[in-house]
């Protein structure tokens, strides 16, 4: 009796965005767990997307950042299938975890385009795959890269791009802001280690560079009646308007252009400055930056059983 040979994938993650205007409904509609959104909430968010150009660029942005960690396996010798998976979009990660295993995949390792381990991001996409294998291919090993928020090529990525909106201004009158997306506040009381990691990959950051004033805040809270993580974003840019002349924006959670990013901060914190009076500069997201991808694959590697 022979062992089955090796089929290996890398299954990687993301939150998903709407491919076009009309799709904001089934989109907002399966964020909402089933549930339509009021027509006035329907249309804010449509007008969010519009305001950045139509639909964000993310899906195709986690598909380079993909395929660049796929390369970076190929390059440490271990050949994989690409299989992409989305959390409230198609395809769905269930959707892709059934097409492994129609596909013969044996061993696969899944990676979230999220650094930091929190109970609504890793975990949650992680208990998507694992359902879907146990439904589809019982028998299709899955490992998962669970952060990568502390890696010295994400430390060094976000770095030279802070240094970059640095440039030209007095440190001592510039304030550095990382921010990361707001959860729930109950995931504290669970003891969530998200807002533990979100600090320690803004720190490395900012103790690299010296920079002598920096804080961390929250962005894009969602209005779902119970509270959520703070302080916000708006909220720290108006309390420290009397203190610097120039806010630099820095998402340390985000790792690509969209929504968040590009309305959130490139708008909202863009526009509470300008009404404050302050300067403003917002720090460039990751992408599918090839040095941070392949130190990603680095960590995907490792967990791929020796042949």
């Amino acid at each position: 009796m022979t062992n089955q040979p090796q089929k290996k994938a890398l299954l990687v993650m993301h939150y998903g965005t709407p491919k076009s205007i009309d799709d904001v409904l089934p989109y907002y509609t399966h964020i909402r767990r089933g549930r339509p959104p009021e027509p006035a909430a329907l249309q804010d968010l449509i007008d969010r997307y519009q305001s950045i150009g139509g639909p964000s660029p993310l899906t195709k942005i986690s598909e380079d950042q993909a395929k660049a960690i796929q390369a970076g396996l190929t390059r440490r010798g271990i050949e994989t299938t690409l299989y992409v998976g989305a959390k409230h979009t198609h395809p769905f990660v269930g959707e892709a975890v059934e097409q492994m295993a129609a596909d013969g995949i044996t061993d696969a390792v899944g990676v979230v385009l999220a650094p930091h381990y929190s109970s609504f991001s890793i975990a949650a996409y992680r208990h998507y795959a694992l359902d879907a294998r146990d439904l589809h291919g019982p028998s299709v090993k899955i490992e998962f890269v669970e952060r990568w928020g502390t890696l010295p090529a994400l430390i060094d990525g976000l770095s030279d791009r802070v240094k970059v909106q640095l440039d030209g201004w007095n440190p001592e009158e510039t304030l550095v802001i990382f921010s990361a997306h707001s959860l729930p506040q109950r995931i504290m009381a669970e003891g969530d280690p998200y807002p533990e990691e979100l600090m320690e990959t803004s720190k490395l950051v900012a103790d690299k560079l010296e920079i002598p004033h920096w804080t961390f805040a929250f962005q894009s809270a969602s209005t779902t009646g119970e509270p959520w993580l703070g302080p916000d974003i708006l909220d720290v840019i108006s309390l420290n308007a009397s203190q610097y002349k120039n806010i630099v924006c820095c998402t340390v959670g985000f790792v690509s252009d969209h929504l968040e990013v590009l309305y959130d901060l490139g708008i909202e914190a863009r526009d509470r400055c300008a009404e404050l009076g302050l300067n403003f500069r917002r720090v460039d997201t990751i992408n599918a930056d090839e040095k941070i991808m392949d130190a990603v694959a680095g960590l995907a590697a490792d967990l791929f059983p020796k042949s």
